[in-house]
């Protein structure tokens, strides 16, 4: 059975107009009128994304990987997006576009199944180092491990770094504060299944 499913480009250019389409088009779109807590968080977070794109011309390793940082945050925020669309819309593509997203057809004997993560266990190593490891991961391909030092909330910002592997390090981080974590599992079709948030205060 041939299906329609949400797509975009992950080249940064790419990126930003499909943000900005989506942004545009979603809001207040009555096709969307539930549309999850990323699409604000996505508006907030593209003007800071934009900035460290132009810093990092100056090909300075930090801002560099400032810029990186928030590239993975927009990907796990489109691709939930995404995957909130070709649900919500059921396939049909002319619904999909008018959302700010490409469309494409895919043949599936079922329906679009987001990956899971049962359970996310965090762990300390040396001072500054934590270390994330997803539990009864299934129909992930890639992960976005991330981490906020605030309550999470509606505008919190995830700070997020991209992996195939379930097990991922963080290093650099301050001591004797108080950090959340989780994972954003990524399926074949791009669409995204959240871990549990873990909470954890650095030695």
């Amino acid at each position: 059975m041939k299906r329609n499913i949400a797509i975009y480009t992950k080249r940064e250019n790419g990126l930003i107009t499909t943000s900005q389409r989506v942004i545009e088009k979603m809001e207040n779109n009555p096709l969307f009128p539930d549309p999850p807590v990323s699409l604000p968080e996505l508006k907030m977070l593209l003007p800071e994304f934009l900035t460290a794109l132009a810093s990092a011309e100056s090909r300075d390793k930090y801002k560099i990987a400032i810029k990186n940082d928030k590239k993975a945050v927009i990907l796990a925020m489109l691709q939930e997006l995404a995957t909130y669309v070709t649900i919500t819309c059921n396939g049909d593509r002319t619904q999909i576009l008018d959302s700010g997203f490409d469309a494409t057809n895919i043949s599936r004997g079922g329906g679009i199944i987001a990956p899971s993560i049962e359970k996310l266990e965090v762990s300390l190593g040396a001072p500054g180092v934590a270390i994330t490891r997803s539990r009864g991961a299934r129909g992930a391909k890639a992960y976005v491990h991330q981490y906020t030092t605030e309550l999470p909330g509606l505008h919190t910002e995830w700070i997020g770094e991209g992996s195939a592997q379930v097990k991922h390090t963080f290093e650099r981080l301050i001591s004797e504060k108080r950090y959340w974590f989780r994972v954003v599992a990524i399926g074949n079709f791009r669409q995204t299944g959240y871990s549990p948030v873990v909470t954890m205060v650095i030695q």
